[in-house]
C-alpha cells in the first residue's frame, strides 16, 4: 500500500503541475499581457471596438491591474478545484493582495530608477523581470498565509518568483537571438516579446505554484 501511493504521488503532482499551467497561462498570463494582444489582434483586425479597449487599458495601469485581478478568480477557481482547497475565494483574496501588495514595490518600478542608465532593450529587462519577480513573490506569499503556515508562503514565495522570472528572461533571450527586442526594427517588438514572454512566465511559474499549494494543502489535512 505504501509503494502503491509512493508510485503515485509523482504522477498526481504532474497532473497537477500541468493543470495548473494551463490554468494559469489561461487566467494569468494571457490577462496579463492583454493589452500587448489587442495591440497585435487590432494590427491584423482594425475594430473601434478593439481600440476602446486599448484606450482604456493605456489609461492608467489601474485598469490593467483590475482587469488582470478580475480574470484571475478564474485561475483562483481552478485552482481551488485542482488543489483540493474548497474555499477558493480566499485564494482569489490572496491573489488580490499579492497583486496590491506587488503594485507599491519598488521591484515594480525599475524602470524609473534605471530610464537615464541603460540602454532600452536592456531597461525592458530589467523591469519586467522587476514586475513579475515582484507579483509571484507576493502572490506566492499570500497563499502560505492563507493557509497559516509560514515555511509554505516563503517556500511557495521564492520558489514561484524564481521559476517565473527565469522563464520569462529566457523567453526574452530567445527572442533576442532571432533579433526581435524592444527598440529592435522589427514592426510591435514589444507587444510580440511581451505577450509570448508573460505566458511562458505564467506557465511555469503556476505550474511550480499549483503543485506546491496542493502539496502544502495535503500536507495540512494530514497533519492538522
Amino acid at each position: 500500500m505504501t509503494q502503491n501511493s509512493t508510485s503515485v504521488q509523482p504522477l498526481k503532482t504532474l497532473r497537477v503541475a500541468l493543470q495548473s499551467a494551463l490554468a494559469a497561462a489561461l487566467f494569468l498570463g494571457f490577462p496579463a499581457g492583454l493589452l500587448f494582444w489587442m495591440i497585435l489582434f487590432r494590427e491584423a483586425n482594425p475594430s473601434a471596438a478593439v481600440d476602446s479597449l486599448i484606450t482604456l487599458l493605456q489609461a492608467n495601469g489601474i485598469n490593467k491591474i483590475l482587469a488582470l485581478t478580475i480574470c484571475s478568480l478564474g485561475w483562483s477557481f481552478s485552482l481551488g478545484r485542482i488543489g483540493g482547497f474548497h474555499a477558493w475565494w480566499k485564494i482569489g483574496l490572496a491573489t488580490a493582495l499579492g497583486f496590491t501588495l506587488a503594485w507599491f514595490s519598488p521591484l515594480s518600478n525599475l524602470d524609473g530608477w534605471f530610464a537615464d542608465r541603460m540602454p532600452i532593450p536592456l531597461l525592458y529587462t530589467v523591469t519586467l523581470c522587476g514586475i513579475v519577480f515582484s507579483v509571484t513573490f507576493c502572490v506566492g506569499f499570500a497563499y502560505g498565509i492563507i493557509l497559516r503556515n509560514l515555511k509554505a508562503a516563503l517556500t511557495m514565495a521564492f520558489s514561484t518568483s524564481f521559476i517565473s522570472t527565469l522563464a520569462l528572461l529566457l523567453a526574452i533571450l530567445v527572442f533576442n537571438q532571432f533579433g526581435v527586442y524592444v527598440g529592435s526594427a522589427v514592426p510591435f517588438a514589444m507587444s510580440k516579446v511581451t505577450t509570448v514572454s508573460l505566458l511562458v512566465s505564467a506557465i511555469a511559474g503556476g505550474a511550480v505554484l499549483g503543485a506546491m499549494f496542493a502539496l502544502f494543502v495535503e500536507n495540512g489535512l494530514n497533519n492538522p
